[in-house]
């Protein structure tokens, strides 16, 4: 009997410590979950340490297809801790494929999508897979002993029934230098998501707010540096979206209300947080203000003891296409840094007319090193503007010359090749309206100011990017044609057929009289007066040769009665 009971004690014990065992490690396992994986409202810590050396992030160039290819430069003299990130797009939670991930000519083993079908294999398989949402996916790999420092080629492919595009690829890595200042760093992964109600409008409910805790007691008198790294997937232009590190909302150079702003669903941005750093427990937050779908996936946050002001940034060279307006254009410009030590964490800007157009954060820039960045540009008008690239233009590094930032301003001019965004607002096509005058109404937008707008031939009256005009409507069918033409010749044309509604032929013509007493046009009276009479004179006309045509007739069938 005591043999027995204490076989049962033991169960229960076992039991307890595999369910306190799973309790801990289930929240590691690379699930679906719409919400967030592997957690809903935080990211998770990773790694953290002290390190006498420094640490490296670098990669992404928003979504494209597959193969992607993506190199980076590891400094140091050794790595102690690394990882790889792929962001990779599904399509749909639903649908199924593979990621195929090669890392410096090692090639890894296939690792399968499979959507809200992944359970998760264990709690420390590698890669990490954490999908959410319809189907966005971050893959984690841990290449600590897969990769050296120097040059390194990441190449990234997928396959399947998934959309398979991929968002970006990022390198994380903690290095040793034996010439290097002390480094602390934290580096947090996960994939939440932050959504409103759905594109359709039908999700239950809002996520709003995501974290990411740094935790421990820092020295704030030690380090003379703190840079943030942020990595985003799904953000769109125009959406606001915030970011807070301990309650201090952050801002990327002018910009603070629109963070994730990239067109390419894309980004990789870096926060000096040197001012706010608090000596316990840092705390970032993640705030989707109005943004439909918004993925953190990434944070990091190094601390170094070294002084910055041994870099030296430079713009050596600029790329600039034939330019066009109302379009997006791509402007390449290679920075070098030619100081004594690398410089981490800046923004360059492009201006146009003294303006700031676009911005790219720049992750490292080792010293001797180069480095070619893209600006994304869509001017809002043709002309010559002068174009000019400022590297560091928040100017937060400390560098040996500070007035070498930018480039000779460049000369540029935008060509219009694009025609005017017309639209008719009023009435519908096919729509019933009254015979007599019609006003037509609607907008026009075009990047060239010297804009007109005709109706049937008529000028129309031009406020801001509205029209109207005035023109006549008769009883039955009406073909009303709106031309848009802009300064450089580019035309729009938008049609429709309305249909003129009259009771009676004097009510239509009482109508447009009393219409002449307001309009301009004060000749319509006689113009349908002129109308009537063609009208006459047409059938008088026609009963005269229906007159001739029967004498004809008469006499050729008298003659032929005569013929033998």
């Amino acid at each position: 009997m005591l043999l027995k009971s204490e076989k049962l004690s033991r169960f229960f014990l076992y039991f307890a410590g595999v369910l306190i065992f799973f309790t801990y490690v289930s929240p590691c396992l690379a699930t679906y979950n719409f919400e967030g994986s592997p957690e809903q409202d935080e990211l998770i810590e990773v790694t953290s340490g002290t390190i006498k050396g420094g640490l490296y992030i670098d990669g992404g160039d928003g979504l494209k297809k597959t193969p992607y290819v993506q190199e980076f430069n590891v400094p140091g003299d050794s790595v102690v801790w690394a990882k790889i990130y792929v962001g990779v797009w599904g399509g749909t939670e639903a649908k199924k494929g593979t990621l195929d991930l090669t890392v410096g000519g090692k090639e890894f083993e296939s690792v399968d999508l499979e959507g809200k079908a992944d359970k998760g294999d264990d709690e420390d398989q590698n890669p990490a897979i954490y999908c959410t949402g319809h189907g966005v996916y971050w893959i984690a790999y841990d290449v600590s002993s897969n990769i050296s420092t120097g040059p390194l080629k990441v190449e990234a492919k997928t396959s399947g029934d998934i959309d398979g595009r991929i968002y970006g690829i990022i390198l994380a890595a903690a290095y040793e230098d034996k010439e290097g200042e002390d480094t602390r760093y934290w580096i947090e992964e996960g994939n939440i998501n932050l959504h409103g109600k759905g594109w359709s409008g039908d999700l239950a409910s809002t996520h709003d707010e995501a974290y990411a805790d740094f935790s421990g007691k820092v020295d704030v008198d030690k380090y003379k540096t703190a840079n943030l790294a942020v990595v985003y997937l799904c953000g769109s232009p125009g959406l606001e979206d915030s970011l807070y590190f301990n309650d201090e909302q952050l801002s990327d150079g002018d910009n603070k209300n629109d963070i994730a702003n990239s067109k390419s669903y894309f980004d990789f941005k870096f926060f000096d947080v040197l001012d706010i750093l608090a000596d316990d427990d840092n705390e970032l937050k993640f705030q989707r203000d109005n943004e439909d779908y918004l993925h953190p996936v990434l944070a990091v946050l190094s601390l170094g003891t070294g002084e910055e002001g041994s870099s030296d940034l430079i713009v050596s060279g600029l790329t600039v296409p034939l330019l066009y307006a109302g379009k997006d254009n791509t402007i390449k410009a290679n920075i070098k840094n030619i100081g004594k030590d690398p410089a981490y964490g800046f923004q360059a800007a492009l201006y146009a007319d003294d303006e700031i157009v676009s911005t790219v954060p720049v992750s490292s820039l080792s010293d001797g090193k180069s480095k070619t960045i893209e600006f994304n540009w869509k001017p809002a008008r043709d002309g010559k503007q002068a174009l000019k690239v400022y590297v560091d233009y928040t100017n937060k590094k400390k560098e040996l010359c500070e007035v070498n930032n930018w480039n000779t301003p460049f000369l540029s001019r935008i060509v219009d090749l694009t025609p005017p965004e017309l639209e008719i607002e009023y009435p519908e096509d096919g729509k019933s309206v009254d015979a007599g005058y019609l006003t037509v109404s609607g907008t026009a937008k075009d990047t060239n100011r010297n804009l007109t707008v005709e109706v049937n031939g008529q000028k129309a009256l031009l406020a801001g990017e509205s029209w109207s005009a005035s023109v006549p409507v008769v009883s039955g069918s009406n073909t009303i044609v709106v031309c848009a033409v802009d300064g450089e010749n580019n035309t729009a044309r938008e049609l429709i057929i309305v249909d003129g509604k009259a009771s009676s032929r004097s009510e239509f013509k009482n109508s447009l009289e009393t219409n002449n007493e307001t309009e301009p046009y004060n000749q319509t009276g006689q113009i349908f007066r002129n109308y009537d009479s063609e009208i006459q004179a047409d059938l008088s006309g026609f009963c005269g040769e229906i007159g001739f045509i029967a004498a004809v007739l008469y006499l050729r069938l008298r003659n032929r009665g005569k013929q033998p």
